[in-house]
C-alpha cells in the first residue's frame, strides 16, 4: 500500500521512507490516514497482528514473534462489567511488541544491518528481540539509572545496551546525536512504530465482534499505546466498520505525567522513580 508521512502541524508531506523518522525541520512525523478494514478484510487464517496486514503501509515482509491476538478477559470490576486486554501475553511482555514487529519489518526490507533505539526499559527489550529476529545488530542506550532486570532482558536478546549518565532527556538526546550515522529505530519518534500499535484498536474491534468499545482505559508514558488507538479508531471511523470512537481515558504516574501536565495547562512535577516500569 502506498503512503506518506505528513507533519500533522504544518500539513507538510513527505514520500513513505522506512529511513526517515522525523520532517525536515525536526518534527515528529506520522503515516497519514489509511483506508481502515471492514470484516472482510481481516486474515482470520493468520494467528498474529499481521491479520491485519492490509491496514499498514507500504509492502512489508512480517518479522513476527507472534505478537497481537492477546486475551479480552471480562470481569466485573468496581461493579461493572469491564474486559481486561492481557497484552503481558506479548513476546517480550509488553504491547511494544506491536510497533517494535512493524518498525523492524520496514527497516529489514529497507535493508537495514545495523540500528540504534534509546529506552528506559520495555522499549529497548523489545526493538532488541525483533531486531534478533530480522538479524538486525542493535544498539539500546538507557539511562544510568535502569532497571537492572530491564537491561539483562534487552542484553539476553543480543543487543548492546550502553548506559548513559543524567537523565532520561540525555540519553534520547544522546540518541538523536548518533542518528547522523546510523539508523534510528526510536519508538518514541518513528511513524512505523504507531502503525504497529494502532492495531490494538482492530484487534478490539474484531474481539467485540467488530464493534468499538465504549472506552478504553489505558496508561501512558510517551503515549505510544493513546496515540496508536486513536489512529486505529479513526481508521475504522473513517471506513465505516464503527458508527463512533471510543473514549481513551488515560493515566499516568504522578511522578512522570507530562501529559497530564499539558492537558490541565500546568507544569508537570520533576520526574522521579515510580512504581511502573519501561
Amino acid at each position: 500500500m502506498d503512503y506518506w508521512y505528513t507533519d500533522d502541524r504544518s500539513g507538510t508531506r513527505y514520500p513513505g521512507d522506512p529511513l526517515r523518522w522525523r520532517g525536515d525541520d525536526g518534527t515528529p512525523l506520522t503515516v497519514a490516514p489509511l483506508p481502515g478494514l471492514g470484516s472482510g478484510d481481516v486474515d482470520t487464517g493468520v494467528r498474529s497482528l499481521w491479520r491485519y496486514r492490509a491496514a499498514l503501509p507500504g509492502d512489508l515482509h512480517p518479522v513476527s514473534l507472534g505478537e497481537g491476538c492477546t486475551p479480552l478477559v471480562p470481569q466485573r470490576w468496581g461493579g461493572t462489567d469491564v474486559r481486561f486486554k492481557l497484552e503481558w501475553f506479548s513476546p517480550t511482555g509488553s504491547f511494544k511488541d506491536r510497533g517494535s514487529s512493524v518498525l523492524v519489518s520496514a527497516l529489514a526490507g529497507a535493508g537495514v544491518k545495523q540500528l540504534l533505539e534509546d529506552s528506559s526499559g520495555n522499549g529497548g527489550s523489545s526493538i532488541a528481540a525483533y531486531s534478533a529476529a530480522a538479524g538486525i545488530a542493535a544498539t539500546v542506550l538507557a539511562p544510568e539509572g535502569t532497571s537492572p532486570a530491564k537491561v539483562l532482558q534487552t542484553r539476553a536478546y543480543g543487543a548492546t545496551v550502553e548506559l548513559v549518565p543524567g537523565t532520561r532527556d540525555d540519553t534520547a538526546a544522546e540518541a538523536v546525536r548518533r542518528s547522523a550515522t546510523t539508523t534510528y529505530a526510536s519508538h518514541n519518534w518513528h511513524p512505523f512504530f504507531l502503525q504497529g500499535t494502532k492495531t490494538l484498536a482492530y484487534e478490539l474491534w474484531e474481539d467485540l465482534g467488530f464493534r468499538a468499545p465504549d472506552a478504553v482505559v489505558t496508561v501512558a508514558g510517551a503515549g505510544s499505546i493513546v496515540l496508536g488507538c486513536d489512529l486505529g479508531f479513526g481508521e475504522l471511523l473513517a471506513a465505516g466498520s464503527i458508527t463512533r470512537r471510543p473514549r481513551l481515558l488515560v493515566a499516568q504516574p504522578r511522578n512522570c505525567s507530562p501529559v497530564d501536565a499539558a492537558v490541565h495547562d500546568r507544569q508537570p512535577p520533576p520526574f522521579a522513580p515510580t512504581v511502573a516500569e519501561g
